[in-house]
């Protein structure tokens, strides 16, 4: 194959793939009409058809009976790198929507889609990743109180607005470092990135910013009960750390409803309980009714 006829079969690749190119980002343009956002993906669709019309008039200028200038100078100088350019502005603005959607898929699933908070999962890998670097910090695990009340009696939605307003709360009980999440239903709990506030303040400050958000629920009160668990002290694995902090939370619940003084009775020094151990079994031991 001589010189020419490469040259003329490399222009001919050229031009096809870049018509091909430009074809199929303009049927997913039509096919995505409707979206919005889609500037990248017209400019690509630009610069691939500029490319290809003027690799097109650089080959065949002669053959269609056109000037060398129209060939030359339009075809190569001018289309073809204005093309280019705009090929690689439309790669980077790409780069960057593909970034900030993967940016975007990553925190939905991270979050709770109904208080914006973290979800289970992502406490639970914060959780195992803290204990692995060792050190002291603080776990807490947070409760609504007559949350099943308000569901029954203004339904679900005014249960939602309620978990919404608590998600509020408790973001801003604390600090951007913290992993505040969802626990599950209308148990939350909180990752503190080190010791903690102390267990009064955190609560006095929760239930002030809880009081500020919630919507209106006549002569129901809603409110939030917490127990903290620290590391080491009150256990070396997630699961007893857990196990300490809704013990404390429980005995807190327990107190409001039937003895006042009760959750004080579990302070915050006293040992968790065995693994297993009821919450039942812990409110009577704490309350000295159990053996």
């Amino acid at each position: 194959m001589s010189v020419e006829r490469a040259k003329d079969l490399s222009e001919f690749c050229k031009i096809v793939i870049y018509l091909l190119s430009a074809l199929g980002m303009g049927i997913c343009l039509y096919r995505g009409r409707n979206r919005k956002g889609r500037w990248p993906e017209k400019l690509l669709f630009l610069g691939l058809l500029t490319m290809g019309v003027g690799t097109f008039l650089n080959a065949y200028y002669m053959k269609l009976g056109l000037s060398e200038s129209w060939g030359k100078v339009l075809g190569d100088l001018v289309l073809v790198n204005a093309g280019t350019a705009v090929t690689v502005v439309a790669m980077y603005l790409l780069t960057i929507k593909f970034h900030l959607v993967a940016l975007a898929l990553k925190r939905e699933a991270d979050t709770d889609p109904l208080t914006g908070l973290y979800n289970r999962r992502t406490f639970f890998r914060e959780l195992d990743r803290r204990l692995e670097r060792g050190g002291s910090f603080t776990v807490a695990v947070l409760d609504l109180d007559n949350m099943k009340e308000i569901n029954d009696t203004f339904g679900h939605q005014v249960g939602d607005a309620v978990l919404e307003a608590a998600g509020r709360a408790i973001r801003k009980s604390t600090r951007a470092e913290d992993i505040a999440a969802r626990y599950g239903g209308d148990e939350f709990a909180v990752l503190f990135a080190g010791r903690g506030p102390r267990p009064e303040k955190f609560k006095a400050r929760l239930k002030e910013n809880l009081l500020a958000e919630l919507p209106y629920t006549r002569d129901i009160k809603v409110g939030i009960s917490a127990g903290l668990a620290s590391y080491p002290e009150d256990g070396r694995d997630a699961r007893s750390l857990l196990l300490a902090a809704d013990a404390r939370m429980y005995a807190e619940k327990e107190g409001k409803k039937h003895y006042p003084n009760a959750f004080r009775l579990l302070g915050e020094n006293s040992n968790p309980p065995e693994w297993g151990t009821t919450r039942k079994r812990v409110f009577t031991v704490v309350e000295g009714k159990g053996s």
